[in-house]
């Protein structure tokens, strides 16, 4: 599956994901965006 134009957020949620601090994300968007996809590759990668 292809994955465009979200490597600027995966980035940035990337960082925030691997941080020593507690921090809470929020992800929402209209349905059928890839909003699951993204959260899927941050917890793999």
């Amino acid at each position: 599956m292809n994955f465009i134009g979200r490597k600027k957020e995966l980035e940035s949620r990337s960082e925030r994901f691997k941080s020593d601090r507690a921090e809470f994300l929020i992800i929402y968007g209209r349905r059928r965006i890839g909003k699951t996809e993204l959260i899927t590759r941050l917890s793999h990668g």
